[in-house]
């Protein structure tokens, strides 16, 4: 949201190479991405609205040939995201949504079912093997790290951002102490200055505050 289609492909970009690099899975809710971007993605989810079915699930670079067999093929020098938000858009000319969101329990579903199925049978190792097969220390907790140890991970992590940003730690501490200055100039001599200028730099100091 926000952003140009240069800048939304860079970030998937990123992305992509986060969650190749580092076998992590990456979701993304995107609204109507250029085929350049779209092309990036290797698994594509669609949902109706109002209320929100599944219409389909399954890679990318299969999603055209399987609207096509559904004869709802992607015309020539459309973009293929913006045709699928079309049939997929109650009260449109090529509203589908009825008939994909059939196809969709018909042939999809049940292998999804399927798929999940045989992964809950699969009993894969806990949190605390995993960190024991990394050679982390685990510590007896319901958090499995100890408390010093989460505690040096945020705190570097705090460090990274406010080195990225330093203006987010420079003004915190110059904002109170140019109002201490003022706050502190405005009330040199109090009692000995006419009430007019007195009144002049607190008008500047509630400006300054607001």
């Amino acid at each position: 949201s926000g952003l140009s289609a240069t800048d939304a492909e860079l970030c998937v970009k990123t992305l992509r190479t986060v969650a190749k690099r580092l076998g992590v899975l990456c979701f993304v809710v995107i609204h109507q991405p250029r085929h350049e971007v779209a092309q990036l993605f290797d698994s594509l989810v669609l949902l109706t609205s109002g209320p929100g079915r599944m219409a389909y699930c399954g890679p990318m670079a299969c999603a055209e040939g399987y609207f096509a067999e559904r004869e709802c093929s992607v015309p020539v020098n459309v973009n293929p995201t913006d045709h699928y938000l079309d049939l997929l858009t109650p009260g449109t000319r090529s509203d589908r949504a009825d008939t994909l969101v059939a196809a969709f329990k018909a042939l999809q579903q049940p292998g999804i079912d399927a798929q999940v199925g045989e992964a809950l049978a699969l009993h894969g190792p806990k949190a605390e093997e995993m960190l024991q097969a990394a050679g982390e220390r685990v510590c007896n907790t319901p958090y499995s790290v100890g408390f010093c140890k989460q505690l040096a991970t945020v705190l570097r992590r705090k460090v990274r951002l406010l080195m990225r940003n330093p203006m987010s730690l420079v003004l915190p501490l110059a904002v109170p102490i140019l109002q201490g200055i003022i706050t502190g100039f405005m009330f040199q001599g109090i009692g000995e200055r006419g009430l007019l200028r007195q009144g002049m730099f607190a008008f500047c100091f509630l400006t300054m505050l607001c």
